[in-house]
């Protein structure tokens, strides 16, 4: 599983980059937007063409959904924590697909069954985040919980398969795309990576 997720700002054309990345053959975009409002929000995914919105995982403002063709929720750490596996078993049961994100490995086995995979990370020092380094040790072999783990975290067209060595699901990028000046050629060769790794 080959993930994007999304600049934490807004960015210029961004709706027609996102349009681009899942023409390119992209699987699932993860909007992360700590920052946006809710009506940013829509506006953003409502000029994704609509064909590819159920491929997008909102992070924030989790009730516009629904609405915007999309049945994937993103749980942060923090809103996992203030939530109830009632309320997941019930959107669960509304055929929503909700995943989240640890940052520790030991946190992998008390992860409820209802999240279909979380990110572990940062795997590589970061790309994005200045300072924000690695946790977790190239050697490191991951337990095998019921929740699939996708590696999060400095990923990088030359450390693919590293993760997946490791014992990862799959890897979720970030800094790789969007710190580039052309995010869709820089997505293209790392999904053409990938594909020579997982094919």
């Amino acid at each position: 599983m080959l993930i994007v997720i999304s600049d934490a700002a807004m960015i210029q054309n961004e709706a027609e980059m996102i349009n681009a990345l899942f023409n390119e053959g992209m699987e699932i975009f993860h909007l992360r937007k700590p920052e946006a409002t809710a009506s940013a929000l829509q506006q953003l995914v409502e000029q994704v063409d609509p064909e590819h919105r159920s491929k997008i995982s909102l992070h924030a403002h989790h009730h516009l959904a629904s609405m915007l063709g999309t049945m994937r929720l993103h749980y942060t750490e923090s809103k996992r924590r203030c939530s109830t596996q009632v309320e997941w078993q019930a959107l669960q049961q509304g055929g929503f697909l909700l995943t989240t994100s640890i940052h520790q490995v030991e946190e992998a086995d008390n992860l409820s069954c209802c999240f279909a995979y979380a990110f572990l990370g940062p795997v590589f020092n970061s790309i994005s985040k200045q300072g924000y380094e690695s946790t977790i040790s190239k050697e490191t072999k991951l337990p095998s919980p019921g929740t699939k783990l996708i590696a999060i975290g400095g990923i990088r067209e030359n450390n693919l398969e590293d993760a997946l060595q490791m014992g990862f699901h799959g890897v979720a990028i970030l800094g790789s795309v969007w710190q580039n000046n052309d995010p869709v050629k820089s997505f293209r060769k790392i999904k053409k990576t990938w594909n020579s790794i997982v094919l």
